[in-house]
Parts: C-alpha cells; sequence; structure tokens
C-alpha cells in the first residue's frame, strides 16, 4: 500500500510546529497567519485557556470544548496551543461527550489533537479514536452528511488508521453527477463539503487522477468566483471560510495556491491572494453578510491553517 496522504492543514501545522519552512520565504501567507492569530488570541482566548464560538470576546461568556476544538489548529500554527490543551484537559468530561455526538465531532476531536502534536488515542487517559471507530455504521456512514463524513475519515487518517472501504464508498456514493457535495442542509455544490471529501479521499488513499476525485476538482474549478476565491453555494458571495478550505484542498492535490498564472489564477491574483483580501486592519478575517465586513472568529480559525500553509514559520507569544 502506498503511503496515506494525511490531512493537508493537519500536516503544514505540524511543520509550523517544528518551525519548518513550507515555502520559499516567509511571505505574506506567515506574517497574514501571525496577525490573525495574535487577533485571535488577544480578542477571543478567555482566562482559563478555552474559546467560545458565540462570544462577544475575552471572557464575555464561558469557554466550552466545541469552540476551543474549532480553535486548537489555528493555535498550533501559531505555536500557543498550550493554555487551550490545558482547558481541555481540565474538561474532559465534555470533551468526550463531544465526541460521542457523532463521527464529524470525534474526527475533528483527533484532527485538533494531532495538530498539536497530542497522541488523540490517550489524551488525559482517554482514547478519542476509539470514540471515532464506534461511529461507523454498517453502511460505511460515520455520520450523516458528507462534510462530517470527511471530518471522520481525515481523523481516523490522521491518527493512523485504515479509513475503512465502506466509509469511502458512502462518501463517493453521495457525490453528485457535477462533481460536488452538498453541506448536509439542503446546500447543494457546497464548495466547503467538496474540498473536505477531497482531502478526505486522498487521505484515504485515492489519487488525483480517481474519477471522484478529478470530477470535483473540475466543479471546484467551475465554481471558482472571478475574483479567485469561492462561496459556500451558487449564488453566495465568494467567503474567507470556503475559500480557505479550497486552498488546503489544492495544497493535497500538490497544487501551488499562490501561482499568478495558470488553471487557478483569476487576472493574475492567485487563491491564496484572494483569501488574503478578507483580512482586516486588526490582523482578523473577516466575513460580510450584506451589511458591510465585521472581523469573524469562524473566519479567522478557518484561515489560519490555510494562509500558514504557503509560507509557515514558528510564532513566539508576546
Amino acid at each position: 500500500m502506498h503511503k496515506r496522504v494525511i490531512f493537508v492543514a493537519l500536516l503544514l501545522l505540524a511543520l509550523v510546529a517544528a518551525g519548518c519552512s513550507c515555502g520559499a520565504d516567509a511571505g505574506p501567507g506567515a506574517a497574514a497567519a501571525e496577525r490573525a492569530a495574535d487577533w485571535l488570541i488577544d480578542t477571543f482566548q478567555n482566562d482559563d485557556g478555552g474559546f467560545t464560538g458565540f462570544s462577544t470576546g475575552t471572557n464575555q461568556a464561558p469557554s466550552d470544548v466545541v469552540g476551543t476544538i474549532d480553535a486548537l489548529p489555528a493555535l498550533a500554527a501559531a505555536g500557543d496551543s498550550v493554555p487551550a490543551l490545558d482547558y481541555l484537559r481540565a474538561n474532559g468530561a465534555a470533551l468526550q461527550a463531544m465526541a460521542a455526538e457523532d463521527g464529524g465531532q470525534a474526527g475533528k476531536i483527533i484532527l485538533a489533537l494531532r495538530a498539536t502534536g497530542v497522541d488523540p488515542a490517550d489524551f488525559e487517559g482517554h482514547d478519542y479514536t476509539a470514540d471515532l471507530a464506534a461511529h461507523l455504521g454498517p453502511d460505511g456512514a460515520f455520520a450523516v452528511d458528507p462534510y462530517k463524513q470527511a471530518l471522520a475519515m481525515l481523523g481516523m487518517a490522521a491518527a493512523g488508521q485504515e479509513v475503512p472501504t465502506a466509509a469511502v464508498d458512502w462518501l463517493e456514493g453521495s457525490q453528485s453527477a457535477e462533481g460536488s457535495w452538498d453541506d448536509g442542509f439542503g446546500t447543494l455544490d457546497n464548495a466547503d463539503a467538496t474540498a473536505m471529501s477531497i482531502m478526505a479521499l486522498l487521505a484515504a488513499g485515492r489519487s488525483a487522477d480517481a474519477p471522484s476525485v478529478a470530477a470535483a476538482v473540475d466543479f471546484l474549478a467551475t465554481a471558482q468566483a472571478a475574483e479567485g476565491g469561492w462561496s459556500y453555494g451558487a449564488g453566495l458571495p465568494a467567503s474567507a471560510n470556503s475559500t480557505a478550505l479550497v486552498v488546503q484542498a489544492l495544497l493535497a492535490l500538490g497544487i501551488d495556491p499562490a501561482a499568478t498564472d495558470g488553471q487557478w489564477a483569476r487576472n493574475g491574483r492567485s487563491p491564496l491572494a484572494a483569501l488574503l483580501a478578507w483580512q482586516g486592519e486588526s490582523g482578523a478575517f473577516q466575513t460580510d453578510f450584506g451589511d458591510g465586513p465585521f472581523d469573524d472568529f469562524y473566519s479567522t480559525v478557518q484561515a489560519i491553517p490555510a494562509a500558514a500553509g504557503h509560507a509557515c514559520r514558528r510564532r513566539v507569544r508576546r
């Protein structure tokens, strides 16, 4: 068997943690990731080291494991994961309850822990890989939608385990005729789920020229916006969140998202440049629901690994 391809964000974050460079120079990606991490920590991290996704700022709402797990890969990219890990260690029961919800949640926990170099099979005496395995159904489904299925498959691969053939078949069986996947909530041709599914299939051993992967890549090419980014679905504006996931999928495919020419460049603008265009003055990545752009927690935590993946370096916490 050829070596499994592990979730590209996890690999890149491991390089960051080791102080390695992922690009020819530090470049705008590394600088953007560092600024965004500063904002994330200064603006949202509570005194106990945790985060909550639905908060107006530091210590404005109690920390929870879901928000902390969401933030952890971004913190790992910045070299600042220790306080968040300490929070998770102190809240093991809540973390185990999260893992018990579905395979997507269990996979997300494994990916976040592995990004920090922690063994998910023995985190404070608990085996989160066993939690993930327990979610596998007889039809190959870890979860009820493709996005969570991809998270589960990526978590299994990140833990060094073979992704079951049935799980791969389930994911490929849910692919649309256009090559995309839906988000599980009625959003067809969803770039986020498609990017995640590409990475999951690669992690499970599919090659870039496998029919399912090739069709998904073709879909992403047709779905790319004129300014170089991607949207959550047809008719919606491009966003940092969707663009960040596609940038990571391109990296997993061996495609340079910083290239200013070739198939993925739009008017001389690379996908990475399109992502970085959503970074605001504060360092946060922004979103816009129609009333103007604003600094956003989720946009920032999703954008940091993709930005850091182009040119990684260790950040020293001040």
